[in-house]
């Protein structure tokens, strides 16, 4: 069992001051990057001194909001997740272990951790650290500090080992258990060359210099070219008046110059296409750092297909996996290791920590298969039914759904009644609900109606002209046949239910006149 010295694990290692290099107020000389900058910044960041990166790393992020909204739509996605802490396996030690985890981090807003180290995306690492607590023999993280990255450096041997910045070139060792170092594996190589950063970096630098003429674009747009004109002989003095009136002529729309002089407006060309080259550049520099960032770019711009839509958001769901996997190795080997360890000794076995990726599941698709698995004889348990689908199990005095119903089963209906409002809804399901009365289709009822109520006359002569085709031996034979027997067709009952529809027909209409003039209703 490792047994660090008790003051090593209580006291503040990391601990800012107003003075020194650990200050929290920090002045940042990045105003206004140049290409040149830009270059300097991440040439002296691979060499290893990564000071100015990791505060301009912070400065776009601040003054780039499309950056920013990406960096946090990632970081939010994870931070997001649900926490699971399970044993490793059913053994008493393994659950002790377990239990002492959840009581450990119970005090702890994981979450906010987490938000934390995903800052590491964009710089390549994280740290946060750990002050520790002791009950009686108990340890327990009393807080977990999130500490700046510019207060850090790495080895200049691997470039790898965390070191703390006291102004030597080595930097000072950091004890074991004290601190959560987050370095997401996005590229090979050092910690230092991962991070999004280093590409977002380029990406601002020319959207600034877009944005700078944009906005000089906007400040001139629609005004035209003041040209002053003065003669040969002119003084300085007079050529600093016609400069003078040439510039106050824009704000002010007024001038005073001398007769001899002249000043003239020339209308540009079409601005527009100015404008959009400013817009297609800002938008594409805007793109490219949504793809850096989260894989993609329809969750942040417009789409154009729902294939399209799939396939950003599977690669989407691939990041959001990488850096929950990536972050269980981290929480692992720097808290939950440290918390058993410290208390249970080396050889207790670990519990299992996850954040929950939920997958998303087409529900549509699972009742289809299960209903063709069941149709094909698997037996396949109600349980495990209502589990997937959510559906609690229905208690004994209960309303339930059957089926083709909406709600409990209505008290006895005529079938005739059920089968026209069946038939209607079938073919009125895609419509909108009407809450108006005046709003029905009362003609659409009445025609499903009049389609119930003949079935059987339109049987029954169906039956008779079924009987003449398979008894006829050609065509013309069949031609007759029909011709003869039309007088004597089962027309009775058809001819009844169409008399019967063509008189409600008349009293719907009725009534319905009588509804929009106003006289019945009231």
């Amino acid at each position: 069992m490792v047994t660090p010295k008790k003051q090593d694990l209580t006291t503040e290692i990391a601990r800012p001051a107003q003075t020194g290099l650990r200050s929290v107020w920090q002045w940042r000389p990045l105003a206004s990057l140049t290409p040149a900058m830009v270059a300097d910044i991440l040439r002296r960041a691979a060499m290893g001194d990564a000071h100015d990166f990791l505060l301009a790393a912070d400065d776009i992020r601040e003054k780039d909001l499309h950056y920013r909204a990406v960096l946090q739509t990632r970081t939010l996605a994870v931070a997001g997740l649900p926490i699971d802490i399970q044993p490793w396996d059913d053994s008493p030690a393994a659950r002790r272990a377990a239990d002492l985890v959840l009581d450990a981090v119970r005090e702890s807003d994981l979450a906010v951790l987490i938000t934390h180290l995903m800052d590491a995306v964009a710089k390549g690492y994280a740290v946060a650290e750990i002050v520790w607590e002791t009950s009686g023999s108990v340890w327990y993280p009393r807080q977990i500090l999130p500490r700046e990255a510019h207060w850090f450096t790495f080895d200049r041997d691997t470039g790898r080992l965390l070191r703390l910045v006291d102004g030597s070139v080595e930097g000072q060792a950091v004890p074991p258990y004290r601190f959560i170092v987050h370095r997401p594996p996005m590229a090979s190589g050092i910690p230092l060359l991962g991070g999004v950063a280093r590409s977002a970096l380029w990406a601002w630098v020319f959207k600034s210099y877009a944005l700078r003429d944009w906005a000089r674009f906007c400040e001139l747009f629609g005004q035209p070219i003041r040209v002053g004109k003065y003669h040969q002989g002119a003084s300085p003095e007079d050529v600093a008046v016609l400069r003078r009136a040439a510039f106050e002529l824009g704000s002010d729309a007024a001038a005073v110059i001398p007769q001899e002089m002249a000043l003239e407006l020339i209308e540009s060309g079409s601005k527009s296409a100015s404008a959009d080259l400013y817009h297609r550049l800002i938008d594409y520099l805007d793109r490219q750092v949504s793809k850096a960032v989260l894989g993609q770019t329809m969750t942040t711009d417009d789409g154009s297909s729902l294939a399209q839509a799939k396939v950003h958001a599977e690669v989407r769901a691939d990041i959001l996996r990488a850096d929950a996997r990536a972050l269980e190795a981290t929480l692992m080997r720097d808290l939950i290791a440290p918390i058993v360890r410290l208390n249970l000794g080396d050889d207790a076995p670990l519990p299992i920590f996850a954040l929950r990726v939920e997958e998303p599941e087409d529900m549509a698709a699972l009742a289809d298969q299960v209903v063709k698995l069941t149709q094909a004889g698997m037996p396949i348990p109600q349980r495990w039914v209502r589990e997937r689908f959510g559906i609690p199990e229905a208690g004994p005095d209960e309303a339930v759904l059957t089926e083709g119903s909406k709600g409990p089963a209505p008290a006895a209906v005529a079938p005739q009644v059920r089968d026209v409002h069946a038939l209607h809804a079938t073919r009125h399901a895609a419509e909108p609900a009407q809450d108006d009365p005046m709003d029905i289709d009362v003609a659409g009822l009445m025609a499903d109606r009049m389609e119930v109520e003949a079935e059987p006359a339109w049987r029954a002569i169906m039956v008779e002209v079924q009987r003449l085709v398979d008894e006829a031996e050609s065509l013309p034979q069949l031609r007759d046949a029909l011709l003869s027997a039309y007088g004597h067709l089962p027309t009775e009952e058809l001819a009844q239910v169409m008399a019967m529809g063509f008189a409600a027909a008349e009293l719907a209409g009725r009534h319905m006149v009588r509804e929009e003039s106003g006289h019945g209703r009231g």
